[in-house]
């Protein structure tokens, strides 16, 4: 049993910048949690075990890209077109992004000590798991004063042992049986699904298939899944877009769609990423000359640095996928930045 001290954290709301203006008038929050020092150590030390074991004896699906050694970004979307590329061979391609509403801010703590056990994880870090979880408090200081409340659910941002947690639980679905057409892959809570048919008609029965078997596991685990910001991307020659529904609602079909920072397009010609990179180095050199001219503000070499860790290091995302065979229209688009 760990100390109570060690199990109870603050809470700091920080207000959440919203890019529509209609969802900039409903106030948002996310809440980061700071533990004491020492619990943090200890916190850290029980993940570094639990993260050994679930690595050592490849307790984890090779399909989860986040948060382990070994795999990244660049893992990840190149799975993800190496499945696109080799099965639209004659056949509809049917890319589903599905997007779960607070995935670490909700996941149930039953779910978590639940996949600890099923793990064969050490006696003694199960223990300290379990107490950690089933005896945590958060306090948040308000005008009138602190509020403390026990916590059954969620991986607070600023924890240690959030990514390694959520990726246990993950892993019950990556691990599931799914048909020889469907692929699915994630990247900590980014979930795609990839399927085949040579039929419209088998393409949208295979899709509400997956999407059943999906939304079962969400709702074993209490995870609720955002239809509107669910998308589907077709790789096809049809006409008609097939009918995706989840629980009713209609999923709606999309040109193109942001993965893990990449502009993935339906023709996978990649001149939507590089003009929306593009635009993004455009505006960051604007921000760094309003702070550096050529006789005043910060030196050549700090201005390079900052050239070369922040733009160049924002163009340079997922290159190994997206810049693997550059045409000349790419050339002439990324020379022009």
């Amino acid at each position: 049993m760990l100390p109570g001290f060690l199990e109870n954290r603050k809470y700091y709301l920080i207000p959440e910048r919203r890019k529509r203006p209609a969802a900039r008038r409903k106030p948002s929050y996310r809440p980061i949690s700071l533990l004491p020092t020492i619990g943090k150590v200890l916190e850290k030390l029980m993940t570094q075990r639990l993260t050994y074991h679930l690595e050592s004896t490849n307790s984890l699906n090779d399909r989860q890209h986040g948060f382990r050694e070994g795999k990244s970004v660049d893992t990840a979307i190149n799975e993800l077109l190496r499945k696109i590329k080799t099965r639209r061979d004659g056949k509809h391609v049917l890319v589903l992004s599905i997007d779960i509403k607070g995935a670490f801010d909700n996941l149930q703590h039953r779910a978590i000590l639940k996949s600890l056990d099923a793990s064969a994880c050490p006696s003694n870090i199960n223990r300290l798991f379990h107490s950690l979880l089933q005896n945590r408090k958060v306090t948040l200081l308000t005008p009138q004063g602190r509020a403390t409340k026990d916590q059954k659910q969620g991986c607070p941002q600023g924890s240690c042992s959030g990514p390694a947690l959520w990726n246990l639980v993950a892993n019950e679905i990556l691990n599931q049986v799914w048909p020889n057409n469907v692929h699915i892959q994630a990247f900590a809570d980014d979930f795609v699904l990839v399927i085949e048919a040579d039929t419209n008609k088998s393409l949208v029965e295979d899709t509400q298939s997956a999407i059943t078997q999906f939304s079962s596991w969400c709702s074993a685990n209490e995870l609720a899944i955002s239809t509107e910001k669910t998308n589907y991307m077709l790789f096809s020659k049809m006409v008609r877009s097939p009918k995706i529904t989840w629980n009713g609602y209609k999923i709606n079909r999309i040109k193109s769609f942001k993965y893990l920072g990449i502009h993935v397009d339906d023709r996978l010609n990649w001149l939507e990423h590089i003009n929306k990179q593009r635009e993004k180095a455009i505006k960051m050199q604007q921000n760094l000359k309003r702070i550096a001219g050529s006789n005043w503000g910060i030196s050549q070499i700090h201005r390079w640095t900052l050239y070369k860790t922040v733009i160049e290091r924002m163009l340079a995302h997922g290159s190994s996928a997206w810049c693997l065979n550059p045409t000349f229209k790419m050339k002439r688009k990324l020379s022009s930045i």
